[in-house]
C-alpha cells in the first residue's frame, strides 16, 4: 500500500454512494449490510468485519486489509487496484465478474472463494488455503500462487498468461489441458496432472 497520511474514520456506517479516501478503519463492524456505489481510496482496514455483506459497484483502490473477517463477503461490478489481503479470514468471499489489478493475498483463509468469470492481473496468492476456490471463467495474467494449496480448486474454462503454480500444491486441481496453456509448473507437479492424459506415472 502506497504511504498516504491517514485519518480515522468517524464512528458512523458507510452509505450507498459514499467516496471515501485517506482513512484508517479499526475494529469496526459492518456485517450483513447491503450497499451500493462504494469508492475506497488510499484506506487501510484493521480488524474489520464486513462478513455477509453485500457491496454492488465498488471501487478499491491502494486499500489494505489486515486481520479482517471478510467471510461470505459478496462484491459485485467490483474493481480492485493495489490492494492488499494479509491474515482475513475470506472464507466464501465472493467477486463475481470483477477485475483485480495488482493485489497480494497473504496468509488468508479463501477456501470455497469465488472468482468466477473474473479478470486478474499481476496478482499474488502466498501461503494461502484456497481448497474448492472456484476460478470458473476467469482470466489470469501473471499470476503467482506460492505455497498454497489448490486441492478441488475449480479452473476450468480459465485462461492463463504467465500463472505461475511452482510452489504450490496441486493435487485434486480441476483444470483442463486447454486452460494449462500458459502456465507454469514443476517437473514434481506432473504427476499431480496425469489424469488429465488417463495416464498414471510411475518413477523406476
Amino acid at each position: 500500500m502506497e504511504k498516504v497520511k491517514l485519518i480515522s474514520f468517524p464512528e458512523e456506517p458507510f452509505t450507498d454512494e459514499g467516496d471515501y479516501e485517506n482513512y484508517s478503519i479499526v475494529n469496526r463492524n459492518f456485517s450483513g449490510l447491503i450497499l451500493h456505489n462504494l469508492r475506497f481510496e488510499n484506506v487501510s482496514f484493521k480488524g474489520t468485519d464486513f462478513s455477509q455483506t453485500k457491496i454492488i459497484d465498488i471501487k478499491l483502490r491502494n486499500v489494505r486489509f489486515e486481520d479482517c473477517d471478510l467471510a461470505n463477503l459478496k462484491l459485485e461490478k467490483a474493481s480492485l487496484e493495489k490492494v492488499e489481503f494479509v491474515n482475513c479470514r475470506m472464507t466464501g468471499m465472493r467477486v463475481v465478474e470483477g477485475e483485480i489489478k495488482t493485489a497480494l493475498y497473504k496468509n488468508s483463509q479463501l477456501k470455497l472463494a469465488q472468482f468466477r468469470m473474473s479478470r486478474l492481473k499481476n496478482i499474488t496468492f502466498e501461503n494461502c488455503p484456497l481448497e474448492e476456490t472456484d476460478f470458473y471463467g476467469a482470466e489470469m495474467v501473471s499470476v503467482m500462487f506460492k505455497e498454497c494449496d489448490l486441492m478441488k480448486t475449480e479452473m476450468s474454462a480459465t485462461k492463463l498468461n504467465n500463472v505461475d503454480f511452482r510452489s504450490s500444491k496441486l493435487a485434486g486441481l480441476n483444470i483442463s489441458i486447454a486452460s494449462l496453456h500458459g502456465a507454469i509448473i514443476d517437473p514434481t507437479q506432473v504427476n499431480d496432472l496425469a489424469w488429465l492424459l488417463g495416464a498414471k506415472i510411475e518413477w523406476r
